[in-house]
């Protein structure tokens, strides 16, 4: 390759940069001001079910509405401290059946906290089993359509901050909430340890085991 063509490739590539950069200032300043997509915010969130016996042994209807939401909107079970606190016999029986249908659905033993039954005369009770629920919870942007009257005529603006829809979903798939607050280690989940050892078996270039022997001293 000659100079000059050297020359005219580099001043080309020089132009097409200028002109991109120019033209991503003229889009900043068109569609400009614009709000930059919110952050999903962290937070510890304590939720409280009363709950009512059925004459069948179980919840009533209502009860288990109640419950389901409760444990819905407190994220992932295995992230929930439970604390069960009966307050009739029939409470009592209800909060030993519940904490094992909890372990097994994924609830750590330690976090399932079934309190003593607390005694109360008829007329005052009002429910048999109170369930409270702590948690850190995640909180996601509203992401929706900012103004639905001008979408084909200021798209950009009628749609909202750009990226928000995007941070919604990596909050929503997180299986820790505190990820999103605080850095950790990768530990057991770091796949590059992995496929070195693997690779190292496939090349049969496999480490030998430490052997310390006293003897040859």
């Amino acid at each position: 390759m000659t100079v000059r063509p050297l020359l005219s490739l580099l001043a080309l590539s020089l132009l097409v940069t200028g002109c991109d950069r120019n033209l991503n200032q003229m889009r900043e300043t068109r569609f400009t001001p614009y709000q930059s997509a919110p952050l999903p915010t962290v937070t510890p969130s304590a939720m409280v079910a009363s709950l009512k016996a059925a004459g069948n042994g179980s919840f009533s209807a209502e009860s288990l509405d109640n419950l389901n939401t409760l444990l819905r909107a407190q994220g992932r079970l295995s992230r929930q401290t439970l604390s069960l606190q009966p307050y009739t016999p029939s409470g009592e029986r209800l909060a030993q059946r519940l904490a094992a249908v909890l372990r097994d659905r994924g609830t750590p033993a330690e976090q399932i906290i079934v309190m003593p039954v607390r005694l109360e005369a008829a007329e005052a009770r009002q429910w048999d089993l109170q369930v409270v629920s702590e948690a850190l919870v995640v909180k996601t942007p509203d992401c929706s359509i900012a103004d639905a009257e001008v979408w084909t005529v200021k798209p950009y603006q009628a749609i909202g901050p750009m990226g928000c829809a995007n941070r919604a979903n990596i909050a929503r798939m997180v299986s820790d909430p505190s990820d999103l607050v605080r850095p950790r280690t990768l530990d057991a989940g770091d796949g590059i340890a992995a496929v070195n050892a693997v690779t190292r078996y496939y090349d049969d270039e496999v480490r030998e085991l430490l052997d310390i022997d006293f003897q040859e001293d």
